[in-house]
């Protein structure tokens, strides 16, 4: 039996609709975070409809355009017991739902944020499409897959098209009852996964910022530690432990969503002016002999609390620090060929994106050499240096093992030359012998040799 598909370990589903069931859409709502993330277009001037070309309306009319629902695109869940995974809405799906959806006469159902009892009045939809490329129906502004749904609606309401202006309301989405079964076709989901490629960057994010969030409520909870940190004019300075910062404490530095780095080298002034030198991401000293923080540790402390450390700094596994920024990826096993990283975004944008081809040298040496965003190889150049040293000693060694077996051959052969008898054999054997013969033997054929000289 064929296993369930998954993207990154994260199971996927195929969500069904029947025509002759409850299965379906019910109501389309106006949210902030789209789960298909394509923000809709709000139009009042002639440029943005001819960009669109479609028939330019009047500037008074309030019109919203966005996707409702997104075809071949995985859509990332979490139910409340924590289970992950992802729906596909493919294009059969979202022509039978589109088609039932109508001919339920519910194409006016629209609520706020998903919230019973706000279905709104003053929003009613004017048009609904598939995406359909061959047939010239396609918005430039949105690059989805073919057959995917969308709608435009005039908003008269005056409070909702005031939300959707100043960006409360983002773009659309369904509610509805679907049928989930597990998706078997691999190479279909890697199909999508490769045309989306870059569209998971919020979902890996979350996902890494929820891992980091898991690690750190669990350390509150089991009181493995606490955190202590200082302000200086290089931001805030963080160390594990609630005992004063000393000398050859490992030092960190926060962001503005609390994730930590090793400081780096310089020296960080404190808001009371005391400075802490920082090398290698260790405080080598506090130049202020009055400050708050305690010198440094007599050599013998406690060995329960130097065999705490290593565990309080244990890295999450997702990252690896380059030549290049970090790389991260998914999963908590190592990297190896063939697995997707990633680089933070650039500067202004949230989250992570696909990592540029090139190659990657890490810390300790080693090359990650990246194409189309997937690990192509891992070379470590130290390994490759002892391998070719090992194979120069092996060859020489087999052509030792080879020479000395010559010489034991040669060997062998001079005792039995030694062992045989002289000249008589040799003289029967090559009498009336008008030609060079050759016997195998070299001893005897030089014997040979000598016999016929001396006829």
């Amino acid at each position: 039996m064929a296993q369930i598909v998954t993207i990154d370990g994260i199971p996927v589903y195929q969500a069904l609709v029947q025509s002759d069931d409850d299965t379906g859409m019910l109501r389309i709502s106006l949210v902030d975070d789209p789960a298909v993330q394509v923000d809709f277009l709000a139009f009042k001037n002639q440029q943005a409809r001819k960009a669109l070309a479609y028939a330019v309306q009047d500037e008074d009319k309030h019109l919203v355009l966005g996707v409702v629902m997104r075809a071949d695109y995985p859509i990332y869940r979490r139910d409340a017991d924590g289970f992950e995974y992802y729906i596909i809405y493919k294009p059969d799906t979202i022509r039978t739902m589109a088609e039932k959806y109508l001919a339920e006469n519910r194409q006016n159902l629209v609520n706020l944020m998903h919230e019973d009892g706000t279905e709104q009045e003053g929003v009613q939809m004017v048009q609904y499409f598939i995406v359909d490329r061959d047939k010239g129906v396609a918005p430039a502004a949105f690059d989805v897959a073919d057959g995917s749904l969308l709608a435009e609606f005039h908003v008269t309401n005056e409070d909702v098209w005031a939300a959707i202006k100043d960006g409360t309301y983002k773009g659309f989405s369904l509610e509805g009852i679907f049928d989930l079964a597990p998706e078997q076709d691999a190479a279909e989901v890697q199909r999508i996964v490769d045309s989306v490629a870059g569209q998971f960057r919020t979902i890996l994010k979350n996902r890494k910022d929820m891992a980091k969030l898991k690690g750190l409520l669990g350390r509150i909870a089991k009181a493995i530690v606490a955190l202590g940190n200082i302000s200086t004019d290089k931001g805030i300075l963080s160390w594990d432990g609630d005992e004063d910062l000393k000398a050859g404490d490992a030092v960190f530095v926060e962001d503005a969503e609390g994730n930590r780095t090793a400081a780096a080298d310089g020296d960080y002034v404190t808001e009371d002016g005391k400075t802490i030198v920082v090398v290698d991401g260790n405080v080598s000293e506090i130049k202020d002999a009055a400050a708050e923080v305690a010198p440094e540790a007599p050599a013998e402390e406690p060995a329960e609390q130097a065999e705490e450390e290593p565990a309080e700094q244990e890295p999450d596994g997702q990252g690896v620090n380059t030549d290049k920024g970090t790389l991260y990826w998914m999963g908590d096993e190592d990297l190896k060929e063939g697995d997707d990283v990633f680089v933070d975004a650039p500067e202004g944008e949230e989250g992570l994106v696909a990592a540029p081809d090139g190659d990657y040298t890490t810390e300790d040496g080693k090359v990650i050499a990246v194409v189309d965003g997937k690990v192509a190889s891992i070379t470590d150049p130290a390994a490759e240096v002892a391998e070719q040293q090992a194979a120069e000693l092996a060859a020489v060694k087999a052509e030792n093992e080879s020479l000395s077996a010559e010489v034991k051959a040669l060997r062998e052969e001079l005792a039995a030359l030694k062992a045989a008898p002289a000249a008589k054999p040799a003289h029967e054997e090559f009498t009336g012998a008008g030609e060079e013969i050759h016997t195998g033997n070299k001893g005897i054929d030089r014997l040979a040799k000598i016999a016929r000289a001396g006829k």
